[in-house]
C-alpha cells in the first residue's frame, strides 16, 4: 500500500469521525430540546392548575354580602390577597391568589410559582388598573432551575363578574 492509499484511508477516517461527531451532537441537542419541552409542558400544567382552581371560586369576597355596589363594592385594588386566616388551598375567591408563591418538586425538578392578581379593563386586559372593575386578571408565572436562565412559563386568565351570586 502506497502513501496515496494510506492518505485516502486516513482522510476517510477523519471524515467519518467528523460525521459521527455531528450525528452525536444533533442527537444530544435533540434530547435536550425534548427535555426542555417536557419541563415547559410541566410548568404550563402547574400554571393551568392554579387557573382552573380559581375558576371554581367566587369572583370576590364581598359579592352578595349584601350585594355590593358594582364594581366599587368589590375588594379594594390595594387589598387583593387572602383575608385573615385564609391560606392555600382554602382560598374562597379569585383575588386570594394575589401574591401567592410556592415551590413544587416533581421527579427531582423544582418549579417556582408566583401568582399576581389585579383588576383590568375589558378594553385593555394587559394593563392593570388601580380601581375596582368587573374584570380580574390572574397571571401565573412558573420558572425552574432546569429551564434556560430568564425563561419563565406565563399563563394569564381574565375572570369576569356576571352578576350577584347568592
Amino acid at each position: 500500500m502506497g502513501y496515496r492509499e494510506l492518505f485516502l484511508v486516513l482522510a476517510s477516517m477523519v471524515l467519518l469521525s467528523l460525521l459521527m461527531l455531528q450525528i452525536n451532537r444533533n442527537a444530544v441537542e435533540g434530547r435536550e430540546m425534548m427535555q426542555q419541552l417536557e419541563i415547559q409542558h410541566t410548568a404550563a400544567s402547574f400554571a393551568q392548575q392554579y387557573i382552573e382552581e380559581a375558576k371554581s371560586k367566587n369572583f370576590d369576597e364581598l359579592v352578595g354580602i349584601p350585594p355590593a355596589l358594582m364594581p366599587g363594592g368589590f375588594t379594594d385594588s390595594n387589598s387583593l390577597g387572602p383575608e385573615g386566616g385564609e391560606a392555600y388551598p382554602l382560598f374562597n375567591d379569585v383575588d386570594d391568589y394575589a401574591d401567592y408563591s410556592d415551590t413544587l418538586f416533581v421527579s427531582g425538578l423544582d418549579f417556582q410559582t408566583a401568582i399576581v392578581v389585579d383588576y383590568v379593563q375589558d378594553t385593555k386586559p394587559d394593563s392593570a388598573v388601580n380601581a375596582e372593575t368587573f374584570f380580574k386578571r390572574m397571571t401565573v408565572n412558573v420558572s425552574s432551575s432546569w429551564l434556560p436562565p430568564g425563561q419563565t412559563v406565563t399563563l394569564k386568565h381574565v375572570f369576569t363578574f356576571f352578576g350577584v351570586t347568592m
